[in-house]
């Protein structure tokens, strides 16, 4: 019973934050040409954004070197802005335009994106494909929308910063990504049969987390395609290596003796707690990197808000840290679903005596996830 209360509460979760609304959405216009490297990386970038974004962003996207009507917007659209270049990509957002993509311009892109949610969102493609004139100007607006998962489209100059930080922070540690991470960190719990221990590692890897996205969420940190591709891997081996060694504790393989395998194998017996705490930090702390890509536009959106309301000082500190202990606390509180999961089924239960088996062959699972379908629970990293 108990543990049909706390599979209600979980599934409860990974509902709500997914409830969408219409929003008061930014336009993206990109203009490329199919086979562009450069285009193909800004429409990546674009995916990521409005994965990030949901409702706040629409994009808009004229491919010009195979359509002749395209390419004569595109023309009107330089013309506007004044614009000499001829290549592509070549982005409008609001009165704003970018002409080519680099490192640089992915940074400024998103920038000026949160400028124009508290500015009035003109489409001025669309204006110029109606035939007329573009305004010089854009205004702040009276009453900027802005959407968030939870909530959905809220007033940002009225709307209780706190329920957002509640919300917002419950939201971002609930994300799609967290699932990865929950099943790589039950991969670890089924192989810890003392409870003490299980709440160590379990407290580590919460609060290590949150400490990780914390800092990069306020530093607004991302990551380039080849860097994530780099981290997934590099998580992969972990968890690969966790598989080895668990399985070969249940079935007793016959390695030899100078393998790098056997090394770990014998490090491992001896160090178990150790080994399981730096793979814990390790993975937590690289797994937050990559969830502040995927979640990471909402504290954001939340101090885009603070702006707005011009809450600055002790009362800005204290929202944000409100934020980060609403995501300190659903992550204890996925984590004890887990814990509790994996001590009524497993530990608790004949299939005990499986546990290391069973270890390994979750923690191969989510090494597969993560290296061949990543877009399953990490559509940001895909």
């Amino acid at each position: 019973m108990k543990l049909k209360k706390i599979l209600f509460i979980l599934t409860l979760f990974l509902v709500l934050p997914f409830t969408k609304v219409n929003a008061e959405e930014v336009t993206v216009t990109l203009f490329y040409g199919d086979g562009c490297p450069h285009c193909s990386h800004e429409k990546q970038y674009l995916d990521i954004l409005k994965y990030q974004l949901g409702d706040n962003l629409n994009i808009e996207q004229y491919e010009v070197w195979n359509n002749d009507e395209n390419n004569e917007l595109l023309s009107k659209v330089r013309a506007t802005f004044n614009d000499d270049n001829t290549g592509v990509p070549f982005l409008v957002i609001g009165n704003k335009f970018f002409s080519g993509y680099n490192d640089d311009i992915a940074k400024e892109i998103k920038k000026t994106i949160f400028d124009n949610l508290k500015q009035n969102n003109l489409n001025v493609v669309d204006i110029i494909e109606k035939g007329s004139s573009v305004p010089t100007n854009i205004t702040l607006q009276t009453n900027p929308t802005i959407h968030f998962s939870l909530l959905g489209n809220v007033d940002a100059t009225k709307v209780d910063t706190g329920a957002i930080a509640l919300t917002e922070g419950m939201s971002d540690a609930i994300n799609l990504g967290s699932l990865w991470v929950m099943l790589f960190l039950a991969g670890i719990l089924l192989s810890v049969y003392n409870k003490k221990k299980r709440w160590i590692l379990g407290s580590l890897f919460v609060f290590t987390s949150t400490i990780t996205y914390m800092i990069f969420a306020l530093t607004n940190a991302e990551f380039t395609i080849n860097q994530t591709t780099f981290i997934r891997s590099f998580v992969s081996i972990i968890a690969i290596i966790i598989a080895a060694i668990s399985i070969d504790a249940h079935m007793k393989i016959n390695i030899p003796k100078k393998s790098i395998l056997q090394s770990l194998q014998e490090l491992f017996g001896k160090k178990q707690m150790l080994v399981y705490a730096i793979c814990i930090i390790i993975t937590s702390v690289i797994a937050t990197f990559t969830l502040v890509n995927q979640a990471g536009s909402s504290p954001a959106l939340f101090e885009t808000v603070l702006e707005i309301q011009n809450i600055t000082s002790v009362s800005y500190v204290m929202n944000m840290i409100l934020y980060f202990l609403s995501y300190l606390i659903t992550s204890f509180i996925l984590f004890a679903v887990v814990n509790t999961i994996v001590k009524e089924i497993f530990i608790e239960n004949t299939i005990g005596t499986y546990n290391r088996l069973i270890a390994g062959i979750v923690m191969l699972i989510a090494a597969s996830i993560l290296l061949f379908i990543p877009s399953a629970f990490m559509m940001a990293w895909a």
